[in-house]
């Protein structure tokens, strides 16, 4: 009970990181896009305002030369396919790339991510209570921050930008509509450049502040990382007792390779190393089995039970107990040694294997 009061002092690990990234819950600015969207679509409707005028005008006077026809239903589809098809070529590309930077914000913030927990629905967000306490929470106080910050600097920048062109402005009544047109065209450019610009610093402090909410609300408690760890690797104590079973399993089977050894080789009762040797099919004698003590123990008895001869060597015993491992070939360094030892015993048991 006392872990729930822990405070939150360790970091997030990556599981965490990942299993709230499979929830839909990352770092990510909504200020990004709008910034992008304001400097990419004063770009191009810049260099692409022409031609949605002139779009425009087409329009406009396909309808004027329509206008003293007789409207009917035989001439009114190709009336309106006209207009609908010149209003689709003069929208799509401003949806389509307004489409595109929505997709390119949520990528650069996040990478490639899809998450269909995100889009279910759960009955808890209709609780009345859950939405009142998101209106006062500090979440909610730095959004609105951030709103009047907005405004503050939309504000000044409108109002240097205006305050500069005030001369300008106040000639434009005397001026041609065409030029009253490019002016006020290029103003608005320029407006939405500083604009975006100025949001887009905003962006890039939001998203380095949204990054460490995150991982804040993250965080986890010492016994949170003890048990996620515990998950990951498994329980000590069964791993412990899956540890001890295969121990046990290898040394049954290790026991049960005594029955085929040529020589056990004693010191004579604290260790024991069972070798074996088939000419032609080893390079060299091998160690079948070896133990201390109550394994040693076991590894004479089986021997015993099974006729494998049993010789007294102690240095030869110590040196390959601590120098060969079960299943290994004995080293050269021991290969006359062996040797001499394999040829009594067989000369003892009447075989010549040699």
């Amino acid at each position: 009970m006392a872990d729930s009061f822990q405070e939150k002092t360790e970091q997030p690990t990556e599981k965490r990181l990942s299993d709230a990234k499979k929830k839909g819950q990352v770092a990510q600015s909504r200020e990004l896009p709008s910034c992008l969207m304001i400097l990419f679509m004063s770009v191009f409707l810049y260099f692409a305002a022409s031609q949605g005028f002139q779009r425009m005008f087409k329009v406009y006077a396909g309808y004027v030369r329509n206008v003293n026809l007789d409207v009917n239903v035989t001439n009114i589809y190709p009336i309106l396919s006209f207009g609908v098809y010149q209003w689709l070529w003069t929208v799509a590309p401003i949806f389509a790339l307004l489409l595109a930077i929505g997709i390119f914000s949520s990528v650069l913030q996040t990478g490639f991510m899809w998450s269909s927990e995100a889009l279910q629905f759960k009955f808890e967000k209709l609780n009345p209570l859950n939405g009142i306490k998101n209106l006062v929470s500090k979440k909610s106080a730095v959004e609105v921050l951030k709103s009047i910050l907005k405004i503050v600097i939309l504000g000044y920048i409108a109002y240097s930008v205006i305050l500069k062109e005030l001369p300008v402005i106040l000639s434009l009544p005397a001026k041609e509509a065409r030029t009253i047109m490019e002016y006020l065209g290029k103003a608005a450019f320029a407006l939405a450049l500083k604009v975006g610009v100025a949001f887009l610093v905003m962006a890039a402090l939001d998203l380095l502040f949204q990054k460490w909410q995150h991982k804040h609300d993250l965080m986890m408690t010492q016994q949170e990382v003890k048990e996620e760890a515990k998950e990951r690797e498994g329980n000590p104590l069964i791993k412990s007792r899956i540890r001890s079973l295969q121990r046990e399993m290898a040394r049954r089977r290790m026991i049960e390779d005594v029955k085929t050894a040529d020589v056990v080789v004693t010191n004579p009762t604290r260790l024991a190393i069972a070798l074996k040797y088939l000419p032609g099919q080893m390079p060299a004698p091998k160690v079948v089995a070896k133990g201390a003590g109550f394994v040693a123990e076991k590894i004479r008895e089986v021997a015993g039970v099974h006729g494998v001869p049993l010789t007294e060597n102690k240095p030869l015993a110590r040196a390959l107990f601590y120098a060969v491992k079960v299943g290994d070939s004995v080293p050269e360094e021991f290969y006359v040694i062996v040797a001499e030892l394999l040829a009594q015993v067989y000369r003892e048991k009447n075989r010549t294997r040699f």
